[in-house]
């Protein structure tokens, strides 16, 4: 039997729908809502085109290669979301939903300071915490840490995505990682594995994948 999960998100009255294509929920939309641009398929509501930034970054200046950056996400974490979507990754799992962000070399080079100003802007929309995801943002992760300490030092809560295995990632000799760890509210680690991606539950790719509270510890 196939599952299906529904999100209402009461602040807009969006509806998210996970375990259903795209065409699914086209059709579904069609009969049932009298406003189908509301509903969409386990993706962020209101999710612009990447954003091309072009920021000021000097020699020196931290920055991090950006994908894209949205708000109001309610699949990504807990609550209501502002995330960063970054660039890169080696992992390269068969089937990802994302496989744009994969090239190392790809996106819009942003300072840090200027990824945490964009992630608050504006500082009126509803949020609950950040999610950093990727690609894969441990291959980033000396300014990834510099990013998660500013955010925490602005009181947001961090939801960070990675396809690394905490184990992995815990052996890992860069103090970099263990820090960007530390400052992590919650970690959803593991590849995707496109055959387990059915009745993952919340905020999950597949059901290998693990939601890991406080992964610093």
């Amino acid at each position: 039997m196939k599952e299906t999960t529904w999100i209402i998100d009461t602040a807009s009255g969006a509806l998210t729908v996970e375990g259903m294509s795209e065409s699914e929920l086209t059709r579904l939309a069609d009969d049932l809502l009298t406003a189908p641009s509301h509903v969409n398929c386990a993706r962020p509501v209101n999710v612009p085109p990447a954003r091309r930034v072009r920021a000021r970054v000097g020699c020196d200046e931290p920055a991090l290669r950006v994908h894209r950056i949205y708000h109001g996400s309610v699949v990504e974490g807990p609550g209501r979301r502002s995330v960063l979507q970054l660039m890169g990754c080696t992992l390269r799992c068969p089937g990802c939903h994302t496989p744009e962000t994969h090239p190392i070399d790809g996106g819009v080079l942003i300072s840090v300071g200027e990824v945490v100003d964009l992630l608050l802007d504006p500082e009126g929309t509803p949020r609950d915490g950040v999610t950093v995801l990727g690609g894969e943002p441990f291959l980033q992760h000396e300014n990834l840490s510099l990013l998660l300490s500013e955010l925490k030092g602005r009181g947001q809560h961090v939801t960070l995505y990675s396809g690394y295995t905490l184990e992995e990632l815990r052996t890992r000799p860069e103090p970099s990682v263990r820090e960007a760890l530390a400052l992590a509210d919650i970690l959803i680690d593991g590849r995707f594995v496109a055959s387990l991606s059915l009745g993952a539950g919340e905020w999950r790719g597949s059901t290998n994948q693990r939601v890991i509270y406080a992964p610093g510890r």
